[in-house]
């Protein structure tokens, strides 16, 4: 199959392109806008313009894959590939040792140019070639540089992660995909292909992992089902060696494989017959340890997976293994005392070091999550790095090599108040302090889309891009970056990105928010987060008119305001909801005993004295989390108060993520930080339904028992614990996440 992602419905835009008798005009007007900016570009201010509808192609022997793509580009826009014309393409290889993804354009007067030392480089050149030509088409012409451009890539791995387990994307999105990575110059597909919530790819030997495990039952009743036959994946696999995209197959284990033990439940711990999943979050049903048939099942699976896959390299996954049942299985135990293991973490060391040293018999390298850490690996294996530096930092400590993919800066699924397309372009792969020495050891960087909350292919398209094109720039060019201009540039692909059809979404939040203080009043400012932004707002009343926003608005009560952002007089975005809290603790200084989570921090110090009220979404910057431990905090009111009637707090629950409401929470008091009162508030205990599968924010009112004088309060927080036995994850830590505390909260009459 040839597949091709340029519309054929466009070539009658392009029926004059080339010509047998060049104008060369003296003009700078030239497009150079070129996503991945390349590391030279070389133009005098020629400019040739083409008026012609034929181009004659000469190229090596072994660039017959990359001559096919350019011939069938140009063909697409009525542009006759024949030998009689004057006007030439050249696609020709140095044969020299070097950078196997480097090459030179040269655009002349009467001929183009791509040379390189391996066909990888000529397929970038092509790219760039195809974008300065979508770049500068006008109507029914182009005009393209007399010009020189040298260019190479900073890093040599340059990926998007695309989960198909959770949501099944069919095999001519995947194309489509790799049409995309290749026009940006990304050179890796990571394809995740198993999960707890199906079992994607067809393995001959297992024929249940083909029916029982690529299906589960929805919530609804309704069947959810998608696998991807051998003959599919060899034709993915063929078109992306044309596009000279490596596709690496993730086959997770030992955890993360919940279906495939839908099918075949003799390979789990307990032999229990369970359902492929329907729900998000981690799951406690992993491959057995112990049991010797494991491993035959998955060296069987991974002979198939190898023979269809000619990359070097496997992902096994490896990340957030729940360790209950090893810890509760004959067979497990018996595994660790015999092979002298320390625990259940070592016990996963042995069980991924044996899925390795398989592999590496076969010539295959591993990759993995960066929890396979725990227990230790060998310096061979490559480390994908997704819970920030300091696992970074312990992998490159111990000699191994790093994919970088945190999710403060490459997780795509995650909205735009999270990761914009700034972060995502201003995101250096080397880790800031790290060693020189280290940074051969990291090859590059990927960006992950994983599919909970992605289910149709609009979806995917409004979550990778633009934002992946800052990724792209990020992993390619080298030297200072600037993110305006690359902004600037990004305006003009997004007409190359309605041609390919793609459902794109913004760049950034339309309206950015931000709490102020004056005394003891309350504000909110409201922040265009782009140029030529109007917005307009009204508080909580539902027949209230918006107004169009001018200053700070006074906040003098708990309330919520909406906010809508206009461009060009049209809505932009949707519309935000912004709840706000006025109390006497507002601006605070607050001193952590327990430090948050690096991963979330919400407004560091002030996340709980600003006034921002956290939503249903844990991820919308107010929430702090705190994993795996008790809660301590003291807060400095900053003059003696003797009306404090309540505390409020909001807790998060969402068992799927792990998330608890505490075991309980105490409040104390002093007049000097060092003589605690204990006895002044009621102590709660507000576990309500942890079985609940909602996501869930419970309002927790302390009441003060009497009336007292106080500056600081003490606020203990206690963790639920481990996720308990009934949960997918039992045996696992657990989060606390929490929100603002209201100081003396008017009571609701």
């Amino acid at each position: 199959m040839q597949f091709s992602l340029f519309s054929a419905t466009l070539a009658s835009l392009f029926l004059s392109i080339f010509s047998l008798s060049a104008q060369v005009e003296k003009t700078k007007k030239i497009n150079f806008d070129i996503i991945p900016r390349p590391t030279k570009i070389i133009h005098q201010g020629e400019v040739l313009q083409w008026e012609s509808d034929q181009l004659n192609i000469i190229y090596d022997q072994e660039l017959y894959d990359q001559a096919d793509h350019i011939i069938t580009f140009f063909n697409e826009r009525g542009i006759t590939i024949t030998s009689r014309s004057k006007q030439t393409l050249y696609l020709s290889l140095k044969k020299n040792e070097g950078n196997k993804e480097s090459y030179v354009l040269y655009i002349k007067k009467d001929s183009i140019v791509i040379k390189a030392n391996y066909p990888t480089g000529i397929s970038h050149g092509i790219a760039t070639l195809q974008q300065l030509v979508l770049l500068n088409k006008n109507q029914d012409k182009i005009k393209l540089p007399i010009a020189s451009i040298i260019d190479e890539p900073r890093f040599p791995h340059r990926g998007l992660l695309l989960d198909c387990a959770r949501h099944f994307f069919d095999k001519k999105t995947i194309l489509k995909y790799i049409d995309l990575l290749a026009f940006y110059k990304m050179n890796t597909l990571h394809w995740h292909l198993t999960e707890d919530q199906g079992w994607r790819i067809e393995i001959n030997k297992y024929p249940k992992l083909n029916s029982v495990a690529a299906s589960r039952i929805e919530q609804t009743g309704e069947i959810y089902k998608g696998i991807y036959t051998q003959e599919d994946i060899q034709e993915i696999v063929r078109y992306g060696q044309t596009k000279n995209i490596t596709i690496i197959p993730e086959i997770e284990l030992p955890g993360h494989s919940q279906a495939a033990i839908a099918a075949y439940p003799d390979f789990s711990c307990t032999g229990e017959e369970v359902s492929v999943a329907n729900d998000w979050g981690v799951f406690k049903e992993i491959y057995c340890a112990g049991n010797e048939q494991v491993f035959k099942f998955l060296e069987d699976v991974l002979l198939e997976v190898i023979d269809l896959f000619p990359s070097k390299y496997v992902h096994i996954g490896g990340d957030e293994v729940p360790k209950i049942r090893w810890k509760n299985c004959k067979k497990c135990q018996k595994r660790i005392l015999e092979n002298n293991l320390d625990g259940e973490h070592e016990l996963q060391s042995y069980f991924i070091s044996r899925i390795q040293k398989f592999l590496n018999a076969n010539n295959r390298e591993i990759i993995g999550w960066d929890e396979i850490l725990e227990g230790g690996v060998s310096e061979q294996t490559i480390i994908q790095s997704w819970r920030g530096v300091k696992h970074a930092m312990k992998a490159l400590e111990s000699g191994n090599s790093v994919i970088m993919s945190p999710t403060s800066h490459a997780y795509l699924d995650y909205d735009l108040k999270s990761i914009d397309l700034k972060k995502i372009y201003l995101f250096d792969p080397i880790p800031s302090g790290s060693k020189p020495e280290y940074h051969k050891q990291i090859l590059g960087g990927e960006c992950n889309i994983w599919t909970e909350h992605v289910p149709d292919e609009k979806t995917l398209d409004s979550k990778v891009f633009p934002r992946i094109m800052g990724m792209a720039e990020a992993l390619w060019s080298k030297g200072d970056k600037n993110y305006e201009k690359f902004n600037s540039r990004i305006q003009s692909h997004y007409n190359i990105l309605d041609e390919f059809e793609i459902n794109y979404g913004e760049e950034h939040i339309p309206i950015l928010y931000k709490t102020l203080f004056d005394n003891n009043s309350l504000y909110l400012q409201l922040i265009p987060g782009g140029e030529n932004l109007t917005i307009a707002y009204k508080r909580d009343i539902s027949n209230a008119n918006m107004i169009i926003y001018d200053s700070p608005i006074l906040i003098d009560d708990n309330c919520k305001i909406i906010a809508q952002a206009y461009k060009n007089k049209r809505h932009f975005g949707e519309p935000i909801e912004i709840p706000l809290a006025k109390h006497k603790g507002l601006g605070k200084d607050v001193d952590y005993m327990t430090q948050f989570n690096e991963f979330y921090p919400a407004n560091k110090n002030m996340a709980l004295v600003d006034g921002e009220l956290g939503t249903l979404d844990f991820r919308d910057g107010n929430w702090q989390g705190f994993f795996g431990k008790d809660v301590e905090i003291i807060m400095d009111l900053g003059t003696t108060t003797s009306d404090i009637s309540q505390i409020i707090t909001n807790y998060y629950q969402y068992s799927n993520s792990w998330i608890f409401l505490p075991k309980s929470i105490d409040i104390e008091t002093s007049l000097d930080k060092t003589l605690w009162i204990k006895d002044n508030f009621t102590e709660v205990n507000p576990i309500q339904n942890p079985k609940s599968r909602k996501k869930e924010i419970a309002e927790i009112r302390i009441k003060a028992k009497n009336k007292f004088e106080a500056r600081y309060l003490k606020i203990i927080i206690k963790n639920y614990g481990k996720v308990p036995e009934w949960h997918e994850a039992a045996g696992s830590d657990t989060w606390i996440f929490m929100d603002e505390i209201q100081v003396n909260h008017i009571l609701e009459k």
